[in-house]
């Protein structure tokens, strides 16, 4: 019997090991189906989010570009890439593959000019602040300290952003912040208008020489009369004649003169200095975007230094047009004189100036709110893409 048990022991213990090596085995195989799993796994997610990098990148340099992007190696794994358009939003969507396992990442961008959509946009305030009576309806922004006088008669009516903190904190302040408020907000910086400049060499007018200065009258009767220094080159010429797509650029000064109306084809047009603009007269548009929110009139004058209003004589100030001075402010010939000054558009400028323009003016700057769903063409800004979600 002893012989017998002890040979039962020996199978017994063979059973036990035996079943134990198919147990380990069992898990040791699945275990390395699971760190297999996960590797694909990981490299299907990595490769999907580098796609939609890649992606990114190529819309940044143009946001016009929509691929195609299929079936890209990359690292072992491929991946596609998909574009929805959504109004003023564009979804991308990335699909990286690798050996059977599928992983998708999107990204949302808003296709908005990020300046336009501000009545008020300066990137340098350079300690300004806003005196009584001035009023802005609309969004306003500044990337450093927003400064005001603390004054019941000083009324935001639409949100207010600043990159550096608002003085006299608002909450406790006598200035109206009707629109709120936030801190902490940074937008980029213009820095040229190349693409005005090269859609104003085709397929609109342009005026090469630095040292000419290009001079537009506005007539009463809606034309242009235009002169290239004390030449006039252009009698009696409408916009779409002069530049049908809607792009005018000057190297050298500019001189925009009144009393207009404005009129312009559908779409707009933007005339652009690499010097300074000169304003003679206030104008308006022909067909005013107050009264008729579907007027199609749409004038943006765009800088590279300072845009100069002369208010030698003028005293009172009706404008309606975009305005952005890259470089430089928005100033005038006499700081002293007092009067009214009622804007209605976009303004742009890189250093406040509006303490300075119109020192003892009343500001009163509304927004085009036509500018929410349209930018003038050839604008600075108005391909930029903001990254506005991204979803893993």
């Amino acid at each position: 019997m002893g012989g017998k048990a002890a040979l039962l022991v020996v199978f017994g213990l063979t059973f036990l090991f035996s079943s134990y090596q198919l147990k380990t085995g069992s898990v040791s195989t699945r275990a390395a189906e699971n760190l297999f799993g996960y590797y694909a796994k990981k490299i299907a997610h990595q490769t999907s989010v580098s796609g939609l990098n890649i992606a990114a990148t190529r819309l940044y340099e143009d946001p016009t570009w929509r691929g195609p992007m299929n079936h890209v190696a990359f690292k072992g794994g491929e991946f596609n890439i998909g574009f929805v358009s959504m109004g003023d939003t564009l979804m991308v969507a990335s699909e990286g593959f690798h050996d059977g396992v599928r992983d998708t990442v999107m990204a949302f961008f808003s296709l908005d000019n990020p300046y336009t959509k501000y009545t008020f946009f300066t990137f340098q305030e350079n300690g300004v602040s806003w005196a009584p009576r001035d009023s802005v309806w609309g969004a306003i922004h500044t990337n450093s300290v927003l400064n005001h006088q603390n004054d019941e008669s000083i009324v935001f009516f639409g949100k207010v952003t600043a990159g550096m903190g608002i003085s006299s904190p608002p909450k406790n302040s006598k200035t109206q912040f009707l629109g709120g408020y936030e801190v902490g907000v940074y937008v980029p910086q213009v820095t040229n208008m190349n693409d005005l400049l090269n859609a104003a060499t085709v397929g609109g007018f342009l005026s090469p020489n630095p040292l000419d200065t290009l001079k537009i009258e506005l007539n009463n009767d809606g034309t242009l009369d235009v002169y290239v220094n004390s030449v006039k080159v252009h009698d009696d010429i409408t916009f779409p004649a002069l530049a049908p797509n809607g792009a005018i650029y000057a190297a050298g000064p500019l001189k925009v003169f009144g009393p207009g109306p404005v009129n312009t084809q559908a779409g707009g047009v933007s005339i652009g200095s690499g010097n300074i603009i000169y304003l003679a007269n206030p104008f308006v548009y022909s067909d005013d975007p107050v009264s008729n929110p579907s007027s199609d009139d749409l004038l943006a004058l765009i800088a590279n230094d300072d845009i100069i209003f002369n208010n030698q004589i003028i005293s009172d100030w009706e404008m309606q047009c975009v305005l952005m001075s890259i470089n430089g402010s928005l100033t005038a010939t006499n700081m002293t004189k007092n009067g009214d000054f009622n804007y209605l558009g976009s303004v742009y400028q890189n250093v406040r100036g509006n303490a300075k323009l119109f020192q003892s003016f009343e500001k009163n700057y509304h927004h085009d709110i036509r500018l929410n769903n349209m930018t003038p063409p050839f604008y600075p800004g108005s391909n930029n893409l903001q990254l506005i979600a991204w979803w893993e």
